[in-house]
C-alpha cells in the first residue's frame, strides 16, 4: 500500500514538475523536489475551482481529468531549458523521499489511532469533503452551514485519497508519512542549493543536516533531561535550580511546546509525532515551496524577476493562506522585504509592479475561499499596553488596547530560541558566507524576519475567543515559521563554520552542545508516543481499529450509514453534541455526514460566538430528552434531519432519554447492541 501511495504521488509530482521546471531552470534538478507539492496544489486548485462554480463534481474521474489537464498544459507551456539536468540528483531525491515515506509510515504504524487532540476535526473535514460533491464543503458539526475554517490542506488530502482509491482511514495516516517525507526532501533540496559552491561531500552532508534540523530537531528544552524534571506545564522552574540526576523517565516531550505559561510554541518534529493532520502541518510543504522560490529568486546573483515568478509565488501564497491563514501574509511580507532590499537603490517601479502582480495572483487564488469565509479573528490587540493607551483604541478596528498582559521571561525565550540566536549572530560575521554574499544577505533578512515573528507576540496578538491563552495561537503560528526559517539558516552557518574550522573553532565549541540538545528531541518524543519501534509493535496503518474495539456497536452503525445513503449526498444526522477533544460526535466525524451540533469549543471559535452553538446544543437535548412530539418534529424539520442515532454516548449523556418519543417519529433501520439508528418518518 505504501509503495502504491508513493507511485500516485510520483505521477502527480511529474505533472507538477512540468510547471515548475522552467521556474527552477538554474537548479541542477530543475526543482524536481518541489514537483510533488506543486502538482498537488495545481490539481487541488483545479478541482476546487471547478467544484466551487458547480461545473465539475468532486469525483474520481473528475480528479483524474484535472490531473491530466495539469500535466497536458504543463507540457505545452514548458520550454526547453539549456544545460544538463543532474539525473543522479533527481534519482537520489526520489529515493530519499521514498525512504523517508517508508520509514515514517512504519513508525506511524506503531500508533495509527485516529483519536485524540485534533484528529476528529481533521478527519471530519476530509471525510465531509470526500462525501460531498461541490465546494465549499459542509461543516460536519453544524448542519446547514459550510466549514468556516482553513480547509485547503484537507482538500488536497481528499484529492490524493480520491486519486489513490485508498480508504481515508489509511490515507489519513499515510499523509503524515508523506508530509514528513516532503519536509525532509524539500529542506534537503533547499539546503543543497544554499550550499552551492562548497565541496560535493560537504554539500550533501550539510543538506542532510539542514533536513534533519527542520524535520526532526527540537529546541533547547531537552536540557531538562539532565534535571530532576518538573510537573505541570504552567510552572516550569529554571533548569539550573533542579539540576541533578536526570534521565529519559524525567522528561516529557510535549513540555517543549508548552514551556512559556499560557502559550504554544510547536515545531515540525513535534507535529510529526503527535500526528494531527492540522492546517499548520499540511502547510509545511507549501511554506517550503515558498522558501524555495525565495532562494531561487533572491538567493543568486544576476537573477531577474520574471512575471511568472510573481504569479506563481502569489498563487502558492494564496494556497498557503487557505491552508494555514498566517502563512500567506508572512511569506508575502518576506517577499516584499527581499524585493525592497534587492532594489533599494533603484526606482520605486521595480518594487511596486512585481508586488501588484503578486498580490493580484494571491487574491484571485484565495477569492473562492474568501467569498464564503467569515473571519473569527476580530483584530489585533496590544499585549501590555502602556498607560497612555489604556483607554483608547489605536486606529479603527485594527488595534485595540485590552487589559491583558503576558510577557515571556528572557531565560525561557533563550531555552526555546537560543540555538537559533547563537547561529544567527554568527551569520552577521562577514566571514560567515564569504562564498556567496547574495545568499548571506537573504539569510540575514530571513533571520531578522524570524526574530520579528518571535518578538511580535510580546507586544501584540490576534484576538480570538480564548481569554487566558489569548496570545497562544499568535505565538504558535508565527513561531512555527520562525523555526523553519531559522533551521535552514542554522544548518547553513554550521556547515560553513565547520568548513573553516580553524577560524571558527571557538564558535563551534559553543554550537556543538546546543546542536546536541536540539538533535536528541526525537529520541524521547518518538518512543513516548509510538512506543518501542519493533516489528512486534507494528499495528498497521488502519486508523479506526480503536473505534471497532472500543465502540463496536457504534462502529457497526457508522459502517452501515456509510453504505446506505446515495453517493455524493450528505443527509443530516442527529447525535449527541459533545465537548471538544472527546469521543463525542463520532458518527458525523467518521461518515462525513453533518450533525446539528458538534464539538462545542471548535464551533464557538469558527462561528465567532457561543450563542449559535449553544442554541443548537439545547435543541438537540430537547429532541432526546423532552418536548412534545410536535416540538421535536419541528426541530428535526428545521435542520432537515433524516437519521437519529441513539447509542452509548447518547444514553450516557441524556439521562432522561425519551426513546419512545423517537420511535413514534422515526423508524428503526439499524440496530447493533445498544446502538440504534432511526430514519425520520
Amino acid at each position: 500500500m505504501v509503495l502504491y501511495w508513493w507511485l500516485v504521488w510520483w505521477v502527480v509530482g511529474l505533472a507538477g514538475w512540468t510547471w515548475i521546471g522552467k521556474i527552477f531552470s538554474s537548479w541542477e534538478d530543475r526543482g524536481y523536489g518541489f514537483g510533488k507539492i506543486c502538482g498537488v496544489l495545481l490539481v487541488t486548485f483545479a478541482v476546487y475551482g471547478l467544484g466551487f462554480v458547480k461545473i465539475l463534481p468532486f469525483s474520481f474521474w473528475g480528479t483524474v481529468g484535472c490531473l491530466a489537464g495539469v500535466f497536458g498544459i504543463g507540457r505545452i507551456r514548458r520550454n526547453k531549458v539549456k544545460g544538463k539536468v543532474n539525473w543522479k540528483l533527481i534519482v537520489a531525491e526520489e529515493l530519499l523521499f521514498g525512504a523517508a515515506l517508508v520509514v515514517w509510515a512504519y513508525v506511524k504504524g506503531h500508533e495509527p489511532t485516529i483519536n485524540g487532540l485534533e484528529k476528529f476535526m481533521d478527519y471530519g473535514f476530509t471525510k465531509s469533503i470526500l462525501t460531498g460533491q461541490y465546494f465549499p464543503p459542509a461543516d460536519m458539526w453544524f448542519a446547514g452551514k459550510t466549514i468556516n475554517y482553513y480547509y485547503f490542506g484537507h482538500l488536497y488530502l481528499a484529492v490524493m485519497t480520491r486519486l489513490s482509491g485508498i480508504d481515508l482511514a489509511y490515507t489519513f495516516n499515510l499523509i503524515l508519512a508523506t508530509l514528513f517525507a516532503l519536509t525532509f526532501t524539500m529542506s534537503f533540496g533547499i539546503g543543497h542549493r544554499l550550499l552551492e559552491g562548497v565541496g560535493k561531500k560537504t554539500r550533501i552532508a550539510g543538506a542532510f543536516l539542514i533536513a534533519y534540523l527542520l524535520s526532526l530537531s527540537g529546541n533547547l528544552h531537552t536540557i531538562y533531561v539532565f534535571t530532576k524534571g518538573y510537573a505541570g506545564e504552567n510552572s516550569p522552574p529554571p533548569f539550573w535550580q533542579i539540576l541533578g540526576k536526570g534521565g529519559k523517565d524525567n522528561y516529557w516531550y510535549p513540555n517543549a511546546t508548552r514551556f512559556i505559561p499560557y502559550t504554544i510554541h510547536e515545531f515540525p518534529s513535534y507535529s510529526f509525532v503527535v500526528s494531527d493532520i492540522h492546517g499548520h502541518v499540511l502547510s509545511i510543504p507549501i511554506a517550503l515551496l515558498l522558501i524555495g522560490l525565495l532562494v531561487n529568486i533572491f538567493g543568486q546573483k544576476e537573477r531577474k524577476l520574471r512575471f511568472s515568478d510573481c504569479v506563481f509565488y502569489g498563487f502558492t501564497a494564496g494556497t498557503a493562506f487557505m491552508t494555514n491563514a498566517l502563512d500567506g501574509p508572512i511569506y508575502l511580507g518576506l517577499f516584499a522585504l527581499l524585493l525592497m532590499a534587492q532594489n533599494f537603490q533603484t526606482n520605486l517601479k521595480s518594487i511596486i509592479k512585481p508586488m501588484l502582480v503578486l498580490v493580484v495572483a494571491f487574491v484571485i487564488t484565495a477569492l473562492p475561499f474568501l467569498i464564503t469565509f467569515k473571519p473569527f479573528v476580530n483584530g489585533v490587540a496590544v499585549n501590555c499596553p502602556p498607560a497612555f493607551l489604556a483607554e483608547r483604541k489605536i486606529g479603527p478596528l485594527l488595534f485595540e488596547t485590552v487589559d491583558k498582559c503576558q510577557k515571556s521571561p528572557l531565560w525561557m525565550m533563550l531555552v526555546l530560541w537560543g540555538f537559533f540566536v547563537y547561529a544567527g549572530i554568527w551569520l552577521i560575521n562577514t566571514q560567515a558566507a564569504e562564498e556567496n554574499k547574495t545568499t548571506k544577505k537573504m539569510l540575514l533578512l530571513w533571520s531578522a524576519v524570524a526574530l520579528g515573528l518571535i518578538i511580535f507576540p510580546e507586544f501584540f496578538y490576534f484576538k480570538d475567543i480564548y481569554p487566558l491563552h489569548f496570545r497562544s495561537n499568535t505565538m504558535f503560528k508565527l513561531g512555527y515559521q520562525a523555526f523553519m526559517l531559522m533551521s535552514l539558516v542554522s544548518g547553513y552557518v554550521i556547515v560553513l563554520g565547520v568548513r573553516n574550522f580553524k577560524k571558527n573553532k571557538w564558535w563551534l565549541m559553543g554550537i556543538l552542545p546546543l546542536l546536541f540538545l536540539v538533535s536528541i528531541y526525537p529520541t524521547f518524543s518518538i518512543k513516548s508516543y509510538f512506543g518501542k519501534i519493533t516489528s512486534e509493535g507494528y499495528k498497521g496503518l488502519y486508523g479506526l481499529k480503536w473505534l471497532e474495539e472500543r465502540y463496536p456497536d457504534n462502529y457497526a452503525g457508522i459502517t452501515w450509514l456509510g453504505n446506505n445513503f446515495p453517493r455524493n449526498t450528505q443527509p443530516v444526522i442527529l447525535e449527541a453534541g459533545g465537548d471538544s477533544y472527546t469521543d463525542a460526535d463520532m458518527f458525523s466525524t467518521f461518515t462525513g455526514l453533518p450533525t446539528v451540533a458538534g464539538w462545542m469549543v471548535h464551533e464557538w471559535l469558527w462561528r465567532g460566538g457561543y450563542d449559535s452553538i449553544a442554541a443548537r446544543t439545547e435543541e438537540v437535548r430537547k429532541v432526546y430528552e423532552e418536548g412534545s412530539g410536535e416540538e421535536t418534529m419541528s426541530i428535526l424539520t428545521k435542520y432537515k434531519v433524516q437519521f437519529i442515532v441513539v447509542g452509548a454516548l447518547e444514553r450516557q449523556k441524556y439521562l432522561q432519554l425519551n426513546e419512545e418519543k423517537i420511535k413514534n417519529l422515526a423508524s428503526s433501520v439499524f440496530a447493533a447492541g445498544e446502538t440504534v439508528i432511526y430514519r425520520v418518518n
